[in-house]
């Protein structure tokens, strides 16, 4: 009689895991995942965003709880003592439960097979992958936005999310790729590096900043401003291992896209500057706190053993 209930329980969860395997979350819906779960929807990421991250995180260890609870919807870290561990949440406190704040959390669509596409957060989780003492198997929460699972077969499924702009098929050079060259995971050793993509981030606030436009955030803004600045900028130009150099390169982008009118087209994108976010003139204040707070990280970063 043990035995036989003990069999029966086996098959229970045996059927029990592969039902949840296989059911599809609904849009609107919070779900936990491990990162090494999340399919990348783009190629490239740029490095040095996450460079600036990490070097942060490393000076100031309790700054990647408040990146951690602020990705998961739930404001700033609270309490965070020494042995906190980002793999025991009970360990540390978050101001907010889960999904409080749903407009930070990270995206995902439901693909064939209950399989998880990532369509926003590949640097911050990319960040998280790479972070010591964090990784692969980190759990987080994310937003399910769509529900695709229904899509026949793939094709159906790349069609659908290239329709609804929730997929960057273009690899670090512009050049345009398949959906079955995206890589399976997130992380140095699978994402390719995008320097014009870094760049672009590191003027945020100085020459654009989220458009105002219906309220409308265009999926890819920044990439969308980078394919355009690579055809109007030679980053050959710019010493990218020195601190001036890298600041000159920054202010060139930002000069560069300030100077498009606001109902000017970025490119090839069918955006307007003004759509994209674009300001008409460079806040110097907030250049100058990118070069003082950020642009160091990134260069000192860079110098030190950890980047692969």
């Amino acid at each position: 009689m043990r035995l036989h209930s003990w069999l029966s329980a086996i098959l229970l969860c045996a059927f029990t895991a592969h039902a949840q395997a296989f059911t599809a979350p609904k849009p609107g819906q919070v779900i936990e995942v491990t990162l090494e779960q999340l399919h990348p929807t783009q190629a490239v990421v740029g490095f040095d965003e996450i460079h600036y991250s990490l070097g942060l995180f490393a000076e100031s260890p309790a700054k990647v709880f408040d990146e951690y609870c602020e990705t998961n919807g739930q404001g700033d870290a609270g309490k965070v003592d020494k042995h906190a561990d980002l793999h025991n949440p009970a360990s540390f406190t978050c101001q907010s439960p889960v999904g409080t704040h749903p407009e930070e959390m990270k995206t995902v669509i439901v693909g064939p097979g209950g399989q998880l596409y990532l369509t926003d957060g590949h640097h911050s989780f990319t960040t998280l992958w790479e972070q010591p003492g964090a990784g692969p198997q980190l759990k987080m929460w994310v937003r399910v936005t769509d529900d695709f699972s229904n899509s026949p077969d793939l094709a159906t499924f790349w069609q659908r999310m290239e329709q609804g702009h929730k997929v960057w098929l273009k690899d670090n050079q512009g050049r345009r790729i398949r959906p079955a060259q995206l890589p399976a995971h997130l992380g140095f050793n699978s994402l390719q590096d995008d320097t014009l993509r870094s760049l672009v981030y590191f003027t945020r606030k100085a020459a654009y900043g989220k458009p105002d436009s219906a309220g409308v955030v265009p999926e890819f803004l920044e990439f969308y401003w980078g394919s355009w600045l690579r055809t109007q900028l030679d980053l050959g130009a710019f010493n990218l291992h020195k601190k001036k150099g890298y600041k000159d390169a920054i202010e060139a982008v930002a000069q560069r896209m300030v100077s498009l009118s606001p109902d000017a087209p970025v490119g090839d994108s069918g955006f307007t500057a003004h759509q994209l976010g674009g300001f008409t003139a460079i806040d110097q204040k907030a250049l100058k706190k990118t070069f003082d707070n950020k642009v160091p990280y990134v260069i000192d970063y860079r110098k030190s053993p950890h980047p692969l």
